[in-house]
């Protein structure tokens, strides 16, 4: 096979998005450095000061676009993951990694953790959206799914990382719905073992 066709079909793998906060931080060293210039050859007023802000805002601008550019590459790529394009080959193995590493296992799983006081019954009612009285007798499947997620040893996949994503954040979700949905029952504890289930590898 000769290199040609090796490009062809080796698959195409995309860096992961630039951090948006680079180019604030380096134009804000640009302005602090700008303004020690101008402060040492004695300028004051707007002249001493009109650079060193024109870079600052200049690297929020840059550091904002950058975001909007991330955001948008990271939905994208969760679409295909969801869909079951997860091989770290591919165009999207840089979110694939995100998704399932360490920092962010840890922190889905405190999260999911987090849930099971608040539905206590001594719990007095309050701002929390949780529909407490529904997900009371799925404590011990919130438990388990906290516990998956914190199995560092047991790798997990990102399509089911993106599933409990989705049950922590959406307003549709069994964490917060209210027991009939579309006028159907919701089935809650079916819900939560599909999503605990979707954090399996497949092999």
């Amino acid at each position: 096979m000769d290199l040609v066709q090796l490009v062809r079909v080796t698959p195409r793998r995309h860096p992961a998005p630039s951090v948006p906060w680079v180019p604030a931080v380096a134009c804000l060293a640009a302005s602090v450095a700008v303004f020690g210039v101008g402060v040492a050859g004695g300028l004051a007023g707007d002249s001493l000061v009109v650079a060193p802000l024109s870079l600052a805002l200049l690297g929020l601008v840059l550091a904002a676009r950058r975001w909007e550019e991330r955001r948008r590459a990271c939905a994208t790529a969760d679409t295909w993951i969801a869909r079951g394009y997860e091989s770290r080959a591919s165009r999207y193995g840089w979110r694939i990694e995100e998704l399932t590493s360490r920092r962010e296992r840890r922190l889905l799983g405190r999260s999911v953790r987090r849930i099971v006081p608040e539905l206590s019954a001594r719990r007095l009612p309050g701002s929390s959206p949780l529909n407490r009285f529904a997900l009371r007798p799925f404590r011990s499947e919130l438990i388990t799914l906290a516990d998956r997620l914190d199995d560092l040893g047991r790798p997990v996949s990102a399509a089911g990382i993106l599933g409990v994503r989705r049950l922590l954040t959406e307003p549709d979700s069994v964490l917060y719905a209210r027991p009939y949905f579309d006028k159907q029952p919701r089935e809650i504890g079916a819900e939560l073992g599909a999503i605990l289930d979707g954090l399996e590898v497949c092999r």
